[in-house]
């Protein structure tokens, strides 16, 4: 009879070891809701995204609605064993309160935004961005106090020099800006025009030859030149690029410099391609990659 009764006992010891260890378990685990993102599940449980990652064996920040994820580390070691609780609490990301961050391949607001534990809005609020698109090489404040080092731009992911050993950061004046708007409304009425190879009228163009009509018609006398010889030539690379500064690219068709427009702001620059006189984003991969320097013609005072 006592023996029966000892092993009473520890049967009920071992099932009420067992709902425990269910419990624990069963409490170390996450339903994903709609509207839940990694950072938010991070942020609830006090937790970072990459234990969550490692934890549940996520190659990327994917998730979806009804998905169960572990959100502690005892969920994934055997949660029979007892363990010490732990008396450090994990740390989460703090947002940054200076500094800044240049965009790599295969980033995107969405990533940069998680890995440093700041919102979508915040960066485009801090960086005055009015669509998603970022481009390699741009260089984003990461909070409402950051600066851009001096050494980097917003707009230039190429050459610091791009031919020449000036760099300006001033506008133009009164009269340059005049000649701008002027130039700027030119080739805008010049889209659709079709590609001409060599062409600098507005029959047909090729991307130097709608430089040199439209900055002729907008006042500024200019001779006709290849984009190269506009790079190389009387013009000097601009800091912060404003509408009507010359935007240049390389290695599109041939090595070296290429291919060249105008900067018409918000990212957008009108220039002759193949398929005729046209407006495009320098945000996008094939022209961000390949993006040399904004310029500005030296008579433009």
């Amino acid at each position: 009879m006592k023996k029966t009764k000892k092993l009473r006992i520890l049967a009920l010891s071992t099932i009420a070891t067992s709902f425990l260890a269910l419990q624990t378990a069963e409490a170390a685990t996450y339903t994903v809701q709609k509207g839940d993102t990694l950072t938010k599940i991070a942020q609830n449980n006090k937790i970072t995204v990459q234990d969550i990652k490692s934890w549940n064996n996520l190659t990327n920040d994917m998730i979806y609605v009804a998905q169960k994820l572990e959100v502690s580390k005892q969920a994934s070691n055997d949660a029979v064993k007892p363990s010490n609780p732990s008396t450090t609490k994990p740390t989460t990301p703090s947002k940054p309160t200076t500094g800044s961050y240049t965009v790599v391949k295969g980033d995107s607001l969405s990533k940069i935004a998680k890995q440093f534990n700041v919102t979508i809005k915040d960066i485009k609020d801090w960086n005055g961005l009015t669509t998603d698109n970022i481009y390699v090489g741009q260089v984003l404040k990461l909070s409402p106090v950051a600066s851009i080092p001096e050494s980097d731009t917003v707009h230039n992911n190429g050459s610091t020099d791009a031919g020449t050993s000036t760099v300006t950061s001033k506008d133009p004046t009164a009269n340059g800006q005049a000649v701008y708007k002027k130039t700027v409304d030119v080739a805008n009425s010049l889209v659709g025009t079709p590609y001409l190879y060599g062409g600098n009228t507005s029959e047909g163009l090729d991307c130097s030859g709608l430089i040199y009509y439209a900055f002729n018609q907008g006042g500024l006398k200019i001779g006709r030149d290849s984009s190269e010889g506009y790079f190389y030539g009387n013009t000097t690379q601009v800091k912060n690029p404003i509408a009507g500064d010359l935007v240049f690219f390389q290695n599109t068709y041939k090595d070296g410099i290429s291919h060249m427009g105008i900067y018409i702001g918000n990212n957008k620059f009108i220039h002759a391609g193949s398929d005729g006189v046209e407006i495009s984003d320098v945000t996008y991969s094939y022209w961000s990659t390949r993006l040399v320097a904004y310029k500005r013609f030296d008579s433009i005072k």
